[in-house]
């Protein structure tokens, strides 16, 4: 079974998915066979083990410089530049500042280093890219002096949340993780605090002593011992279905299967899987964070992220409602279209013109 993708890597499949469409050829430095091939899964590169954090770290630090021959820019895709220039123009994308914006995701001593460096080197870069305006703000807040080489390019939903599965695989996967009731609700995203799925949990608590049907689906959650924890804790079992980590299609299909996508995170970069909801026509509620609010605007639903009650009425209004239902899904595929991956490979190419010709 494959891994569940970091956003790091479902970015740079993209990116190079849609790069390939408006003819630009990348080569993936640091690996033997340097072909990326944008229509296979994990762009057709060969699985291999986690690097330790010291490999990790001679590779940001070191390796990269020397892996350069032949190429006219370098595209980063996170937020660690090299401790000097590069021989070629680098852009390097911003996602969020999670470390810097949240004080639980800095502890440890390592970590504290890792960040002090991002600090320190970052300069470096040619250009940041943020993700979204959100993300640019932050960048403003945190690292000011960097504001004059941040351009802000949005996130991008890969294509097959824009092309539904068969019916036929659709209902083979409900059936294998026992969905049956209605109205389905469900969540894709991780289960560290930040993502809040804790609201979601107590607001379905609510939902369903009041409503003897429907069921919320949380993807990935069996891989993540403390949920199941709060989910008996808070005694719905047989009302919330967690399945492993899955392959795209088979998300997908999910999405597919849903009447309501809901997202009570309490901080994001983008809020990437809102976005593929819109794209696969499903109707969003979701948090009204910075972000979520800006990729999410007026085709869905935004609820503080701590209203529980909030949360409960929310998720009532749209599924007893199959108009509202509709219109949802209607603006939110239109909205999607904002987030192909040809729109913002194509704000690339330009970006990437600009720096091999200046």
């Amino acid at each position: 079974m494959e891994k569940c993708r970091t956003g790091t890597e479902e970015y740079t499949e993209g990116l190079v998915w849609g790069l390939n469409r408006v003819g630009i050829q990348v080569l993936g430095v640091g690996r033997k066979v340097q072909a990326i091939l944008p229509d296979r899964a994990c762009l057709g590169l060969e699985a291999r083990r986690k690097r330790s954090w010291w490999q990790k770290w001679w590779w940001e630090n070191i390796g990269i410089r020397s892996s350069l021959k032949d190429v006219s820019l370098a595209h980063i895709p996170y937020m660690m530049h090299p401790p000097n220039r590069l021989s070629v123009p680098t852009v390097v994308t911003v996602h969020d500042l999670i470390p810097y914006r949240l004080q639980a995701y800095h502890g440890r001593l390592r970590e504290r280093v890792y960040f002090s460096q991002i600090r320190k080197y970052l300069p470096y870069a040619t250009q940041i890219v943020a993700i979204s305006q959100s993300t640019y703000r932050d960048i403003a807040d945190f690292f000011p002096q960097l504001i004059p080489n941040v351009t802000v390019i949005a996130n991008g939903v890969h294509p097959d949340y824009f092309h539904p599965v068969a019916v036929e695989q659709m209902e083979r996967l409900t059936a294998s993780y026992g969905l049956k009731r209605r109205p389905r609700l469900l969540y894709v995203g991780g289960y560290d605090a930040r993502k809040n799925v804790r609201t979601l949990l107590e607001a379905c608590q609510e939902i369903y002593s009041r409503k003897k049907d429907g069921e919320l689906v949380l993807v990935g959650a069996l891989n993540h011992e403390p949920t199941l924890k709060m989910i008996a804790e808070l005694g719905l079992e047989e009302r919330v279905i967690a399945t492993p980590y899955l392959l795209r299609s088979e998300v997908v299909g999910l999405y597919q299967a849903a009447d309501v996508f809901v997202y009570p995170s309490t901080y994001e970069g983008f809020g990437l899987p809102p976005a593929q909801a819109l794209a696969m026509g499903i109707p969003v509620i979701a948090s009204n964070i910075p972000a979520v609010s800006e990729v999410v605007g007026d085709s869905g639903l935004l609820v503080s992220p701590s209203d529980v009650d909030a949360w409960v009425e929310t998720i009532a209004r749209v599924t007893q409602a199959p108009a509202l239902a509709q219109k949802m899904a209607a603006r939110g595929r239109a909205r999607a279209e904002d987030f192909s991956w040809e729109n913002i490979a194509d704000q690339y190419q330009k970006l990437y013109r600009r720096l091999v010709r200046d």
